[in-house]
């Protein structure tokens, strides 16, 4: 049998009860007790048992996290920042992916409601089934990239229809008269906030139009695939607006493959700046957006909303967006 935290009370001469106050960061322990116990605990070999501590202090020290694709360059930056703040406060990641879809969203949330403190979660809509079941299990939530509204959840978003607008501007004063789009999935708050920024940008310049707008899902296959339809159009835009880097950098490469020039051309420009629009070819004109500040955030802001004793009320905080322009539309 090993070590118990009555050993470590009996050869520290304190209670279990300081003991276990000890290990629970309990400010009632003075620190010169602390370092008593603590010594004493090393010396022994005691580890505190993880289940036993959130039975006693009633949180388990994880965060959840639900994204709708956990994976890609995009979500791997995200849950970076996420991961960096909770390992600063002693937490763990518990993750999650839904797909896209609320079905599975709500799967997702009751696999791991009991075993989290608080949640971190992008679903498409505000009132979304997932986040409908977080208000009714009372667990605290922050909402990444999300709709909008009058809630009980704070939401930590990016600037997508201005990044949008953006980007098609440049490509609109650079020469693009016909601007095609590539989409990503329905139900996307991202997407449709982007073309929204799109269609604004097209509208301001009197010489230009929309071009041909093709449903991908993110993926560079569906990037890849939009650009051989593109390609093969009589009346072939010349510049295209991709609602992310992977579908960007899809597309350019069937064009490159149909003998089209990038950007002499098309001009091509995506979303998002992941590491690959830089080493593309040629590379990728896009916006920026600080995608590990906004997990990072995003998890401080969930973490002081676990421990403060009264949470702060909750507020919708943006991270603002940068444009890259690279050779894809002209650039150096």
């Amino acid at each position: 049998m090993g070590v118990t935290i009555r050993d470590v009370a009996e050869e520290a001469e304190v209670s279990a009860t300081t003991v276990s106050r000890v290990f629970n960061h309990d400010h009632l322990v003075n620190s010169e007790t602390r370092d008593h116990v603590l010594t004493v605990a090393q010396q022994m070999g005691y580890a505190p048992d993880a289940t036993a501590r959130s039975l006693s202090n009633g949180r388990t020290q994880s965060m959840g996290v639900i994204l709708p694709a956990p994976h890609g360059e995009f979500f791997s930056e995200l849950i970076r920042g996420l991961d960096d703040a909770a390992q600063e406060a002693g937490y763990f990641l518990l993750i999650a992916g839904s797909h896209y879809d609320p079905e599975e969203g709500v799967s997702a949330l009751e696999s791991i409601a009991g075993r989290v403190d608080g949640l971190v979660m992008m679903t498409p809509r505000v009132r979304s089934r997932p986040l409908t079941q977080a208000i009714d299990l009372d667990l605290p939530v922050v909402r990444v990239n999300s709709e909008p509204g009058p809630d009980e959840f704070d939401l930590f978003s990016m600037e997508n229809q201005a990044g949008a607008a953006h980007v098609v501007r440049h490509m609109t004063e650079r020469g693009g008269s016909r601007i095609a789009a590539i989409t990503g999935p329905p139900g996307s708050y991202d997407v449709e906030r982007r073309m929204e920024g799109y269609r604004r940008a097209v509208r301001e310049h009197d010489t230009a139009e929309e071009g041909a707008v093709i449903e991908g899902d993110f993926t560079q296959k569906s990037g890849y695939q939009a650009g051989q339809q593109i390609a093969a159009l009589d009346r072939r835009p010349d510049a295209v607006f991709a609602c992310n880097d992977y579908m960007a950098i899809g597309a350019m490469l069937a064009f490159q493959e149909a003998g089209i020039r990038v950007p002499d051309e098309i001009a091509v420009a995506g979303f998002d700046d992941i590491t690959s629009a830089r080493y593309a070819n040629p590379p990728l004109t896009t916006v920026e957006v600080p995608v590990y500040d906004l997990g990072r955030q995003a998890g401080e802001r969930l973490l002081r909303r676990v421990q403060a004793s009264t949470p702060p009320e909750p507020e919708q905080f943006k991270v603002s967006h940068e444009l890259k322009v690279r050779a894809s539309t002209g650039g150096p």
